[in-house]
């Protein structure tokens, strides 16, 4: 794909300047100190929905390059559901330096208040596998939480059927 030679420029201005995190609250601009700015979801769980994968082993110990899948979560707090995710997963390479596979995961997360969030990241899949925790960048794309940016972090309890989540988000 190619891209207009202006839209790069843009994209890395408007990142430096839209999504690059503070180094510290600054006294003139409380924003991230305000706690109205901050979506702040920790120690949810997922539940397996929907699982569809292009490698039929669902334990996820024989992945290959450019495996793929679709998958469906329900997000709880407590018994309590507060959202669903609907994402996607696809195995990009394999490093030769350990083997590892790298995969880039991405969803779209609806919560019940109305904000809807969009992940994505790479991942170290042999590490998430083995029970590790991994890391995506977040952005509200709809609702309170529109435009803010942050992280989820996601854990397997048994992978692919349940993980242990957290979500944060924040104005700056």
């Amino acid at each position: 794909m190619s891209f207009p030679p202006r839209l790069p420029i843009l994209s890395a201005w408007a990142i430096k300047n839209f999504a690059v995190p503070p180094l510290a609250p600054s006294a003139t601009d409380q924003i991230v100190a305000d706690p109205r700015n901050a979506l702040v979801l920790a120690g949810l769980s997922e539940k397996l929905l929907k699982y569809n994968s292009t490698n039929d082993d669902f334990s996820g110990q024989t992945p290959t390059v450019n495996d793929q899948a679709a998958v469906e979560y329900q997000i709880l707090n407590g018994a309590a559901v507060i959202g669903q995710s609907k994402g996607f997963g696809q195995m990009l390479y394999k490093r030769e330096e350990d083997g590892h596979f790298i995969a880039y995961f991405s969803e779209e997360i609806k919560l019940a208040d109305g904000n809807v969030i969009r992940t994505g990241g790479l991942v170290d899949d042999a590490l998430l596998t083995a029970g590790e925790q991994a890391t995506i960048t977040a952005v509200g794309i709809a609702g309170p939480f529109s435009g803010a940016v942050g992280f989820r972090q996601f854990r397997p309890i048994v992978p692919h059927e349940e993980y242990v989540t957290s979500i944060v988000l924040y104005r700056r």
